[in-house]
């Protein structure tokens, strides 16, 4: 009976399953599954397949009394102490906001929160044999390429034509209820900030990793040319459509890093071959050169920026004089005042609920009475305030977290990436190129999210969850596991 139990949770169904998952992550707010599940923002399909992945990989580890791997231990306690907290915010006094309920709403966040979790256990447990990783970098491959060729076929109709034909608005109304966008473009997700998020911390790290290693999931290429390196570069294009600005400050963060790298490989290899002086000197020009390229690149893709995109149309036209608010007034230049003002007040909800955070999902209503008097001067912010029932958002995950779960769950969370950003660092050293491709994902991911976390708050969105498990469980891979074959 057991044997029977684990040839089910090892065989074609989960292997299934598995693909299924993995091919549908690029949907984010499917119409039909909003419906389904009432939300009205992230609809994810790949989160309806979780409850059954989830069941197939617990049978192996129940069976054979597996331990459950020890970097979710951190996330185990960040999500006790949410729950702890959501708990003790009832006995404060929540202030009313329009017909919303807090219960619901706390309830809400709660289950994005544990899927959030389950889709990093999912990924962790997953990937605890080489075949499963090699597998899953194939999926990621097809999914990937499917997203590239859907945004540049929308690149290529707006800006050939200034507008999407109707068979294409059908299309991308069936996949998503988010509309398409004039000059930006949004692949399969919601907005082309999701994209940008998407693509930064799943698809980018992969083919990034992939290009530094040089390993392919496929075996064909030609030269130096893989699968994962043209890929790479077309999500390089891809993301730069998305005209999103933090998702292209991320992707510069990740370039650095990969560079400051091979700088110390550099360094360490001229160790001892020159007199130290001229090391130091080759030393300090290597980082001169990574600087002024960076530098370079990064005002090029401002000056691209601010022909394309009419947010940053003044960017060199800010004038101070007679500003006593000039973060702000910056902020408003560049259509990002909003999310300063909910970034704000989601830091005073803090400093007034220090410790425990007033409970997941309660920060929207807190928000309207704690806003810097700048927010009123903000359409959006009054349309929020006086036209709609929305709770407001922070706008961030990493100030939600301060918000709602207080400094100690924020502790725990901040522990968990910590020791999953160095994990991985440590896995950059690997020889096996497979692990070394999952370190590189898992460094790359991690750093890119330090930037996307002050882009959108919701759990529910699973690239940071995936990619992390991913690296992590690819970390203690047992060397020899074979390979899945469908």
């Amino acid at each position: 009976m057991k044997n029977k139990l684990l040839q089910i949770a090892e065989g074609r169904l989960q292997k299934g399953l598995w693909a299924l998952f993995v091919l549908l992550l690029p949907l984010t707010s499917v119409p039909m599954i909003v419906h389904l599940v009432h939300s009205d923002v992230v609809a994810a399909p790949s989160a309806l397949l979780l409850p059954f992945l989830m069941l197939l990989l617990a049978i192996p580890f129940v069976i054979l009394r597996q331990k459950f791997p020890d970097a979710i231990t951190p996330l185990v306690f960040f999500v006790l102490v949410s729950l702890i907290s959501t708990a003790i915010s009832f006995f404060y006094q929540i202030p009313a906001y329009k017909d919303n309920d807090p219960f619901r709403s706390s309830a809400n966040a709660v289950l994005t929160m544990f899927i959030g979790f389950s889709f990093y256990l999912v990924s962790i447990l997953t990937h605890q044999k080489e075949g499963n990783l090699r597998f899953t970098f194939r999926l990621v491959n097809i999914s990937g390429a499917a997203v590239c060729l859907w945004t540049l076929t929308q690149a290529f109709f707006w800006y050939r034509f200034q507008h999407y034909p109707e068979w294409m608005k059908t299309i991308q109304f069936t996949l998503s209820i988010g509309s398409l966008y004039r000059q930006r473009f949004v692949g399969f997700t919601l907005e082309p900030s999701w994209l940008a998020h998407q693509l930064n911390l799943l698809y980018l790290p992969y083919w990034f990793a992939a290009s530094v290693t040089g390993y392919s999931a496929f075996p064909f290429r030609f030269k130096f040319l893989t699968v994962e390196r043209v890929l790479f570069a077309s999500g390089i294009t891809v993301l730069f459509l998305t005209l999103s600005r933090v998702g292209l400050a991320a992707f510069l963060i990740t370039a650095a890093f990969c560079a400051i790298i091979f700088v110390q490989r550099i360094v360490k290899k001229l160790a001892g071959t020159f007199p130290k002086e001229k090391q130091r000197i080759m030393t300090f020009a290597l980082y001169g050169l990574i600087l002024f390229l960076l530098a370079a690149a990064a005002y090029g893709i401002l000056r691209l920026l601010m022909k394309l995109d009419f947010r940053m149309a003044g960017l060199f036209d800010i004038q101070f004089r007679g500003r006593s608010d000039p973060v702000f007034y910056i902020a408003e230049k560049l259509s990002l005042a909003a999310r300063f003002v909910y970034w704000d007040g989601g830091l005073s909800i803090f400093n007034a609920y220090p410790l425990l955070g007033v409970g997941t999902g309660h920060a929207g209503y807190y928000l309207p009475s704690l806003l810097n008097d700048y927010a009123f001067r903000l359409v959006e912010v009054r349309d929020l305030l006086y036209h709609s029932n929305t709770l407001l958002n922070i706008k961030s995950l990493w100030i939600r977290i301060l918000a709602e779960s207080g400094i100690i769950g924020f502790t725990f969370f901040f522990v968990w990436y910590l020791r999953s950003f160095f994990t991985s660092a440590a896995g950059l050293q690997e020889k096996n190129v497979l692990k070394s491709t999952a370190a590189w994902m898992g460094c790359f991911t991690l750093l890119a999210f330090i930037l996307e976390g002050f882009s959108l708050d919701t759990y529910a969105l699973p690239y940071l969850w995936f990619s992390a498990g991913l690296s992590a469980g690819a970390l203690n891979i047992q060397e020899g596991t074979g390979e899945i074959r469908l």
